[in-house]
């Protein structure tokens, strides 16, 4: 999937819409401010995955010290 790019001002102006393609289309966004990535916007699930992943890499890194 394609990761949507969209300016701070582009969220400020249409928060709902960018958020509403997040959530429900699963749509990665990257927020730019003078054609910079500051950060990106995903879906809950995958950053809930992701923090579930790194704390079990995290265990076994420690279990196999």
């Amino acid at each position: 999937m394609e990761t949507r790019t969209y300016t701070t001002i582009d969220l400020r102006k249409q928060m709902g819409e960018i958020l509403d393609r997040t959530r429900i289309a699963g749509e990665p966004a990257a927020i730019t401010r003078k054609g910079k990535t500051l950060a990106y916007l995903v879906p809950a699930e995958w950053f809930e995955r992701y923090q579930a992943t790194a704390a079990a890499q995290e265990t076994a890194d420690q279990d196999a010290a």
